[in-house]
């Protein structure tokens, strides 16, 4: 690796000097230096001698630029150790900007990197402040020597180093890595790509890794390209393997002299030839990274080897194929039930964990009535739980992890739809929940699962570890769920996107979090904060879910008032819904629109929307001047927030305080001309022998305004004549609006004007447009079609999102999220 001899140090920092960017810095010295790199595992720039870490501006004269860079470069080599099977840790580390480098030997920081005292699970881009503190003080990161690049002689000084490091001139020995029972199934894939093919014959390649990772377990010949296995037993095998790549892949590990490292991965060597069965269910099941870290956060709460005292028990009682299992320590196994529904994952099970007890179990129906059912005579009693795990439960001195991804299939009555599961609806469980008038929740098969836990593990010290949505939190359906059954003390979590199960659909977050069920505490009492994992398992940030009841949720805001006059129902702007069975087809007194609102979490975001007749869906309610202003800000608190998987299942919450006018203006505003007001203006709607006339009480303009127009369709001019001001209209004329909103209505207002003198271009029928109060869902999508006032539509766009943006932190600060 010698630089280039075109490539001249002054054109070398000419480009440096020239950098806009990391990229910019980066392309700079891979150039100089003829590196040939790799930034496969999302670090800057890596060669087996050195990693480097590129900053643009971030001078590392400076203490706290140093150390920060320095920690970022930490976590990259604390993964290149710990779960890159493939890559050496480099010799050295060097951070470079633009006019100052660092060029230090990687062991000098092993003390940091190897710790457990720091949250390694952030990215590297964001690393812990504790770490950067400790680096601080530290007296090598004080007094390392910083190369000023400025200077042409200790850049010379820096050029000449690091081109010693980088052809290995300093090489003085390496960072081995360590094979670990966490990290051997990835250098098991490494070992195996490499010397599979020359061990393979009627033993598993897995024996032959076991027994080459152990120290004095193998011979290796050099000159004749062979390796002795000795098994024990006295058993020996010859293999030929190519003497270059076995020294090259045992200086990259050490070989394995704790024996019950060695104990631990022969536990669980066999699962990584069962891979065809793994990979054919287990991927639709729980994410193994994400059970793997599931095991992280259940050490961190009930402390490390917590399994080694023979105090707890595990049940999982949805094991399924043993995802959640997998990377148990081999030592826990043994108090380990795994018990689940269908016999082939029972099979699957045994292989996997044979120290385990397996057992084929309903949870919701087996032995129900033993937990239940009072004043049953002991001799009546019949059991399908093992006679170990009644012994174990009926014992007071042991404690308990329940470790579940329980299905969350809901309970129906007729056939399949979406999540509603024929055959799931009358449990042993649900039916016991009826008895205590459970209602919603107890068709949910999680709550069953909860209902069961919570008997079964009444008295005993119990955390359960818990995959699952989250809606379970604040979900309005479950608010019983919260009040009667889950009340337990939450201990730590983390969240992750859905997509990462393979083979489903949807854009939501599914959590992890551990709760001691023994400390009684309502969830309303509690901060519930979660750490959010990236898909490659990398924090990125924390999120507090607030938990309130299910009264003081937005959509609970407005008292609803009677609909008691029948009127033509819709499902959309000019669509009527006439066919349904449940067509809700009432009004209230003074109608002016009806609000779409009945959910009340991101998920259901789409669902909220104007229409100028009743809704033929359970959820709407009739708009009318007394709560025409609560209306306009619900609209718009719940559509103008994006919604994203992390805040799926978010509840809007009532405001925190009283609303400044301005605030509710600008919100009415933007509701009237968002995409999701589907008002409209219909003339003679037939419906069940009746005729219906629906006016547009959103129209936002005077007739006397109008009238000043051009218009280009008498009878609509005319229709003007036969009729009033809208409701809207009127109540903007006596608004001081803000220069955003006012902006957004003197946009709209050239678009009205553009219709009205075009009128003649536009298919009328097609969007059953004939009076002058025409809809703004009518109007914008009838020039739509004709791709008319595309420009004027541009203007507009820019105005609504202004206004969105205005709109969008207030309502953070008034508590709607």
């Amino acid at each position: 690796m010698a630089k280039s001899v075109k490539y001249t140090p002054e054109k070398f920092k000419q480009q440096l000097e020239k950098s806009k960017t990391e990229e910019d810095v980066k392309a700079a010295y891979a150039k100089y230096f003829d590196i040939d790199y790799s930034t496969s595992d999302r670090h800057d720039l890596y060669t087996p001698q050195v990693l480097f870490e590129f900053k643009y501006d971030k001078t590392l004269q400076n203490l706290k630029n140093r150390a920060t860079v320095l920690a970022q470069s930490l976590y990259y080599i604390r993964r290149l150790k710990y779960k890159d099977a493939k890559n050496p840790v480099p010799l050295y580390v060097a951070l470079a900007e633009k006019n100052t480098a660092v060029v230090t030997l990687t062991t000098t920081w092993k003390h940091f990197y190897d710790s457990k005292n720091y949250d390694w699970d952030l990215a590297p881009s964001n690393p812990d402040a504790r770490l950067i503190a400790d680096l601080m003080q530290n007296d090598e990161v004080r007094n390392h020597q910083v190369y000023n690049l400025v200077s042409p002689e200790e850049f010379n000084f820096f050029s000449e180093k690091l081109n010693r490091v980088l052809l290995g001139q300093e090489a003085l020995f390496h960072e081995k890595k360590i094979i670990s029972e966490d990290n051997f199934e990835e250098v098991f894939e490494y070992w195996n790509s490499i010397f599979g093919d020359d061990v393979r014959n009627g033993l598993k390649t897995s024996r032959y890794f076991v027994c080459d990772i152990q120290e004095h377990k193998t011979m290796f010949i050099e000159k004749e390209n062979k390796v002795v296995f000795m098994f024990d037993g006295g058993d020996a095998k010859v293999k030929q393997i190519f003497a270059a790549d076995y020294i090259n892949f045992w200086n990259l590990y050490y070989k394995v002299s704790n024996p019950d490292t060695i104990r631990g991965i022969i536990a669980k060597i066999d699962r990584l030839t069962d891979e065809t069965m793994r990979r054919f269910h287990g991927e639709f099941f729980t994410p193994i990274a994400f059970a793997k870290k599931a095991l992280d956060y259940i050490a961190r709460t009930l402390g490390e080897n917590w399994w080694q005292s023979g105090e707890y028990r595990i049940w999982d009682m949805a094991a399924g194929t043993g995802n959640l299992e997998y990377h148990l320590p081999a030592d826990a196994l043994p108090y380990a039930y795994l018990s689940t529904l269908y016999i082939e994952d029972i099979e699957h099970l045994k292989r996997l964990f044979p120290a385990a007890t397996t057992f084929q179990y309903d949870y919701l129906n087996d032995d129900v009535q033993n937990l239940f059912i009072e004043n049953t005579l002991p001799f009546d009693i019949t059991w399908k739980l093992p006679a170990n795990l009644r012994a174990d439960l009926a014992n007071p001195k042991l404690k308990w992890l329940i470790l579940i991804n329980p299905p969350f299939a809901t309970a129906g009555t007729g056939g399949t739809k979406g999540n509603l599961k024929e055959g799931v609806a009358d449990t042993a469980i649900r039916k016991q929940m009826h008895v205590y008038n459970f209602g919603e929740t107890s068709r949910e098969l999680f709550s069953q699962f909860l209902y069961r836990i919570k008997k079964e593990f009444e008295g005993k010290i119990t955390h359960l570890g818990l995959f699952s949505k989250i809606k379970y939190l604040n979900a309005n359906n479950d608010q019983k769920l919260r009040d009667e059954i889950f009340k337990f003390t939450f201990e730590k979590g983390f969240l992750f996107s859905i997509k990462n199960f393979i083979g489903t659909t949807g854009n939501f977050p599914v959590g992890f979090l551990i709760w001691a069920l023994h400390k009684s505490n309502h969830l309303e009492n509690q901060t519930i904060d979660l750490d959010i994992f990236d898909n490659n398992v990398q924090k990125i940030d924390i999120k507090t879910i607030r938990i309130e009841h299910k009264n003081v949720f937005l959509n609970k805001w407005v008292k609803r008032p009677a609909a008691t006059i029948k009127f033509v129902p819709f499902s959309a702007g000019i669509t009527p819904n006439i066919t349904a069975k449940d067509r809700r087809d009432r009004i209230a007194p003074n109608f002016l629109a009806s609000l779409m609102a009945g959910r009340n979490d991101f998920q259901h975001q789409n669902l909220v929307y104007f229409l100028s007749a009743p809704a033929a869906s359970a959820g709407a309610y009739s708009v009318t001047p007394e709560n025409f202003e609560k209306s306009m800000v619900i609209h718009a608190v719940q559509r103008i927030p994006k919604a994203t998987w992390l805040n799926d299942r978010d509840q809007f919450m009532q405001p925190n305080a009283e609303l400044p006018t301005e605030f509710i203006d600008d919100c009415t505003v933007w509701s009237l001309f968002s995409n999701s007001n589907q008002t409209v203006a219909l003339q003679n709607v037939q419906y069940e022998n009746d005729t219906y006339q629906i006016p547009n009480h959103f129209f936002p303009f005077l007739q006397a305004e109008i009238k000043k127009w051009a218009i280009s369709n008498t009878d609509i001019a005319l229709s003007i004549t036969t009729s009033t001001d809208r409701f809207v209209a009127t109540y903007l004329t006596n608004r001081s609006l803000s220069d955003e909103a006012q902006a957004l209505l003197d946009a709209a207002k050239e678009i009205y004007k553009f219709y009205f003198a075009n009128l003649h271009l536009i298919r009328l029928n097609k969007f059953k447009i004939s009076t002058w109060d025409a809809g703004w869902w009518q109007i914008r999508n009838c020039l739509d079609e004709q791709n008319l006032a595309s420009d004027l539509f541009g203007h507009f766009k820019t105005a609504h999102n202004t206004l969105r943006g205005k709109i969008l932190p207030q309502i953070y600060t008034f508590g709607f999220l």
